[in-house]
């Protein structure tokens, strides 16, 4: 694995100790989308040891991954996954007043990302997170400027706000008894935040499905893509803007942009219709997984333009099929991308990214990239990192175990 970067002490080696049978609860606090968070619950599930149930206070299954269905447990009533203010009070609320206890798990293993951390005001289970971001809104610099441009009177009430939230955040993670982040960028929010777990913290990257997302030896078409969820701060204009430069420099190539649209989202893909309008661009929004597989073994480059990504599923599945990846220099993508070898971290300009593209459809180089992609990507491993939740959670049920009999 990439080194993280973050000073941080590495946490002992757990002895070998297996709990078997042990009834392993998941919680997080919506599961209603195709994201990295709904793989990795997918594949806690379908890899662990342990009998993992996920729990949750929304779910859609029309919406994810279709082999979720059947293990999940959604709280009722449903929770509200509308971002404004009164939506995220009343959703608040309701995590906080419910109760993870013996009668449901012997463990808890906790999705730590928006609200999920409040799940554990009453939860007295032995626990470890799997944190995404520390409350991104309030400790992603980048997101925070963003809001900043875009909703003044959303980020004046963050501001206000923030200081609550962080001190009950402080609070819940003082219960847990080990927490995972996603990179060394997420730890370092963590640090900064002063969100201190009971026992150790330690950076574990998911892992990507080498037997799905592979390189099947085609030719490469001249096309650069954009995969994921199109929102604002995914950054997207920022790909569309260097590709329009590309373009005017004379590069002969096309763009497309693929992924899930939310409702509450649709304004900002009209805007980058506008935006995009008179360049060889395509919108697929909605695309299926086996489409999006085709989409990036047939692509040049993965083009991936979030400012500070916590950590970035896409680009490993890229480098899986043979993409390299052009990516901002900054967050999750420093710990995947190998810049010159599996891909190019550039500065958040047009300039940069229109160069990268340039040079990703003109010359060798992406070519000359593709088995060392390939290589990288074999690097993240499924099976490693929930081989690592196990056995955390092992550890973490004996030593309660163990002070219970000697109180």
């Amino acid at each position: 694995m990439a080194s993280s970067g973050a000073s941080f002490e590495q946490p002992r080696m757990l002895p070998s100790i297996i709990i078997l049978g042990m009834r392993l609860a998941v919680y997080c606090p919506w599961v209603h989308l195709i994201g990295g968070i709904e793989r990795t619950l997918l594949e806690l599930m379908q890899r662990s040891r342990h009998e993992v149930t996920i729990y949750t206070h929304r779910f859609r299954a029309e919406l994810t991954y279709p082999g979720l269905s059947g293990r999940v447990i959604e709280f009722k009533p449903p929770v509200s996954v509308e971002r404004s203010m009164t939506p995220l009070v009343g959703a608040a609320w309701r995590i906080a007043r419910t109760e993870l206890s013996e009668r449901d798990a012997d463990a808890l293993l906790v999705s730590s990302n928006d609200l999920g951390d409040l799940i554990m005001a009453r939860t007295r289970l032995p626990a470890a997170c799997y944190c995404w971001t520390p409350l991104k809104i309030l400790h992603d610099p980048a997101l925070r400027e963003g809001l900043r441009r875009r909703d003044k009177r959303k980020s004046q009430a963050l501001s206000v706000l923030g200081p609550a939230l962080d001190a009950v955040d402080r609070r819940m993670w003082r219960r847990y008894d080990h927490a995972f982040v996603c990179s060394g960028e997420v730890l370092r929010r963590v640090q900064n935040a002063r969100l201190v777990p009971s026992g150790p913290a330690e950076v574990l990257h998911p892992g990507v499905d080498l037997e799905w997302f592979f390189d099947d030896g085609r030719s490469r078409e001249d096309f650069l893509l954009v995969a994921g969820r199109i929102k604002w701060w995914k950054n997207v204009d920022l790909a569309i803007a260097g590709f329009a430069e590309a373009v005017r420099r004379g590069g002969r190539l096309s763009l497309v942009i693929a992924g899930v649209v939310d409702p509450y989202d649709e304004n900002y893909l009209e805007s980058l219709r506008a935006q995009a309008a008179g360049l060889p661009v395509r919108f697929e929004t909605g695309p299926s997984q086996e489409r999006l597989r085709e989409l990036l073994r047939g692509c040049r480059a993965l083009v991936f333009p979030t400012l500070n990504e916590d950590f970035g599923m896409v680009p490993l599945e890229a480098m899986a099929c043979g993409a390299p990846v052009i990516a901002v220099d900054a967050g999750g993508p420093r710990e995947s991308v190998v810049d010159g070898e599996t891909g190019w971290l550039v500065p958040p300009t047009a300039h940069a990214f229109a160069d990268a593209m340039l040079e990703a459809t003109s010359t060798s180089r992406a070519e000359e990239m593709r088995t060392a992609a390939r290589a990288r990507a074999a690097q993240f491993s499924w099976d490693r990192f929930v081989r690592r939740v196990d056995d955390v959670m092992d550890e973490i049920l004996d030593r309660r175990r163990v002070a219970q009999a000697n109180p």
